[in-house]
């Protein structure tokens, strides 16, 4: 027998695990993304703006309450049960919208359910990836693991754009239902991941981590990504459904290449150069796709699509380095007894900007339409990534918070 040590195969992107981890997060996610027409629906059912506004918000309002919760909860109770019951709820939720009356308060209360249990998904799926990973290659498998979510990006939109004009809105909500059902069953395949905490000492909770200095930028960071994010997936559809442009899916599909393209260099440039310095150029890009939609309204019929398009490869480049940067930046400061609760943190701040985003951009086009709307909301980006840059400047990116 030999007296060398074995050499362990450290985990990595080829692993069939983290293939079936993508599989279900692409299908989930795919499932999801389909009811970026939501919106359009309501409005075809005579809903005001304020109301979809407050409607979508609403998907996201619950995460802020959730996360308090659910950061001690995973890092207690291992990812999979969060994993797996969070994209069953979304799956369930779904099919509600085909029987329910486009109305405030059902509408918000089937948002809200689908929203819990999409803050449950998500931030479970991140936690089990940020486990799953080599400690030397987070930013890369972050990285990885994001494109099945974009790809749902350009899979999602485009389906239910299909779907919607061949069909009808029911066939959409059950559609898009069971394509999350799918997922559901292929994440059942996972094992689950937990930490091994050693420490006798107790653990930071999640209002002790939102102080913490080496958390502030990353918290600015992550609302400044929510309020673009919100205000785009709670508003493109029923903007470009006024206008008579049906652009949604490649709008979608331009923003996912580019996202793509960006988003496995943006991995390994979070390894080697650390996610901090990342963060705000990616959400300055964002800020300028978003304004970039209140130049197609505008803009003669030959030129709208162009438009379109630029402003979604802008957003797209943003949004595929931004959400990962986001996370790294905080699993790098996180001892891995506490990642549940800082990716619950990420994901609440972004939440908290998606809510945020999606509201004031409701009240604002409602009062102002839509192209002034998109700028307000540009401009409010652009305000907090200098305030990120400022909470940054000084601040190390390994300060390890146990």
């Amino acid at each position: 027998m030999s007296d060398k040590p074995q050499k362990v195969k450290e985990r990595g992107v080829t692993d069939f695990e983290f293939l079936r981890a993508n599989l279900g997060n692409l299908l989930v996610l795919t499932g999801s993304v389909m009811f970026v027409l939501l919106p359009e629906y309501l409005q075809a059912e005579r809903m005001e703006k304020w109301e979809i506004g407050l409607v979508d918000g609403s998907f996201w309002f619950v995460s802020i309450f959730v996360q308090p919760w659910l950061g001690p909860r995973l890092d207690k109770d291992g990812r999979k049960i969060f994993l797996c019951g969070g994209s069953l709820l979304m799956a369930i939720a779904a099919t509600t919208y085909a029987w329910l009356p486009a109305e405030l308060i059902p509408m918000v209360t089937a948002r809200l359910i689908h929203g819990l249990g999409f803050a449950c998904y998500l931030t479970a799926s991140w936690t089990w990836v940020a486990d799953y990973a080599p400690s030397h290659r987070v930013g890369e498998m972050f990285g990885v693991f994001g494109i099945s979510g974009l790809l749902s990006g350009t899979i999602g939109p485009g389906t239910a754009e299909l779907l919607v004009r061949r069909f009808d809105y029911d066939h959409l909500f059950f559609y898009g239902a069971g394509v999350m059902f799918v997922g559901w069953i292929v994440l059942l395949t996972l094992r689950d991941r937990r930490p091994q905490v050693t420490t006798k000492t107790a653990l930071p909770g999640f209002f002790t981590l939102l102080q913490a200095r080496g958390m502030r930028g990353a918290v600015l960071g992550s609302i400044a990504f929510g309020i673009g994010i919100g205000a785009i997936f709670a508003f493109v559809a029923p903007y470009l459904a006024t206008i008579k442009v049906e652009g949604v899916g490649p709008l979608f599909a331009c923003t996912t290449l580019a996202s793509g393209a960006s988003r496995i260099l943006a991995g390994k440039m979070t390894d080697r150069l650390g996610p901090g310095r990342l963060v705000a150029p990616s959400l300055f890009m964002l800020a300028v796709g978003t304004a970039g939609l209140a130049q197609v309204e505008g803009a003669s019929g030959s030129s709208m699509i162009p438009i379109l398009v630029l402003s979604g490869l802008a957003a797209g480049l943003g949004y595929g380095i931004v959400y990962p940067a986001l996370n790294a930046l905080a699993i790098c400061r996180l001892s891995p007894a506490v990642r549940g609760r800082g990716l619950s943190l990420i994901t609440a701040s972004i939440d908290c900007g998606s809510t945020s985003g999606a509201a004031v951009a409701g009240f604002l086009i409602h009062s102002f339409g839509f192209p002034n709307g998109f700028r307000s909301i540009a401009l409010l980006v652009v305000g907090l990534s200098v305030a990120f840059w400022l909470a940054e400047r000084n601040q190390s990116e390994k300060c390890e918070i146990s």
